[in-house]
């Protein structure tokens, strides 16, 4: 494959939807057998894994798809995502819920999205032939109880086992309040307080859960890294989730470790991010490859993918 093919296929600009839509019942078909291949693993990522560490590695996404695209829209964000990517947070598609369900029954996937309420909006996909699934469940942090702020907050998490090294990965996956970051700054609204009590409680989580595995963290946060690294406001997520990079262990993103990429969101706003729970170095057993931005999406978000490696 000619380096131009290998490109195009980390990217779909707009000007290419009409023959998009016109593959998507195909995709469905067949998105199976495309995603358990290592394919666009190895075209998309910048360190391509060893043939030996294969089966150790694997693709990890985010997406917000906004919920308010029409079905066949959704349907190309959707598969933009999945095809690249092993384990995946969606946020905004509690309308799709049933769709997503029946999808990944249809396709060997895990999907987990609870309830019917805000909770349902966060849904957390993988590739059964990567993960098995230990337990799951859903934390409540708070309702601003602001008119048009989407309700209630929630993180939703599965444990699940990796299959090829049996090691056990915690996925956290969350969507903050909106209108929340002012250029780094907490802006003057409603959904502030909430939004501060929700990333100390993220934090927690995933302080609580890195006993028991590994833990990865995803989610739409509205607050662009690159204003909050440059502000460290104390109670945004660099400083809250990052520790502000001073010590180890903390979480970090793959903003810090590999520094911003592409274009961000809603303008160039970096709000969707990708967290691993870092280890002291002779305690780690996962560890971030890569990742690049991925656009040519209908939502107002583009997404994120990230490679990991895991050994046993």
């Amino acid at each position: 494959m000619s380096r131009r093919a290998s490109l195009a296929t980390c990217t779909s600009p707009h000007t290419s939807r009409s023959p998009r839509m016109r593959s998507v019942a195909t995709w469905l078909k067949r998105s199976a057998t495309i995603v358990t291949g290592a394919l666009l693993t190895s075209l998309c990522m910048a360190v391509a894994p060893a043939t030996a560490q294969a089966a150790s590695t694997f693709n990890v996404g985010q997406q917000n798809i906004l919920y308010t695209l029409s079905f066949e829209q959704f349907k190309h964000d959707f598969a933009q995502i999945l095809t690249r990517t092993h384990m995946v947070g969606l946020n905004e598609v509690s309308q799709r819920k049933d769709y997503l369900k029946q999808w990944a029954a249809n396709n060997n996937w895990h999907f987990y999205a609870p309830g019917t309420g805000a909770a349902s909006a966060n849904a957390l996909m993988a590739n059964k032939n990567f993960f098995d699934v230990i337990t799951q469940g859903s934390k409540y942090h708070c309702d601003s109880n602001v008119a048009g702020s989407g309700g209630a907050r929630y993180t939703n998490w599965v444990l699940y086992r990796h299959i090829a090294t049996g090691r056990q990965v915690y996925h956290l996956h969350t969507h903050a309040y909106s209108r929340i970051d002012n250029n780094g700054h907490p802006s003057d609204d409603p959904n502030i307080t909430c939004a501060e009590y929700h990333f100390l409680q993220l934090r927690q989580m995933a302080v609580d859960k890195r006993q028991r595995g590994e833990v990865i963290v995803t989610g739409d946060l509205n607050v662009d890294y690159v204003n909050d690294r440059r502000v460290r406001y104390q109670k945004f997520p660099f400083i809250t989730l990052e520790n502000g990079l001073a010590t180890l262990p903390a979480l970090r993103s793959t903003y810090s470790i590999y520094g911003v990429k592409g274009t961000g969101t809603h303008g160039d706003r970096h709000i969707d991010y990708i967290y691993h729970w870092r280890r002291l170095n002779e305690y780690r057993k996962i560890f971030v490859q890569d990742y690049y931005i991925l656009g040519g999406t209908y939502s107002d978000h583009n997404g994120v993918v990230a490679n990991y490696q895991i050994v046993a």
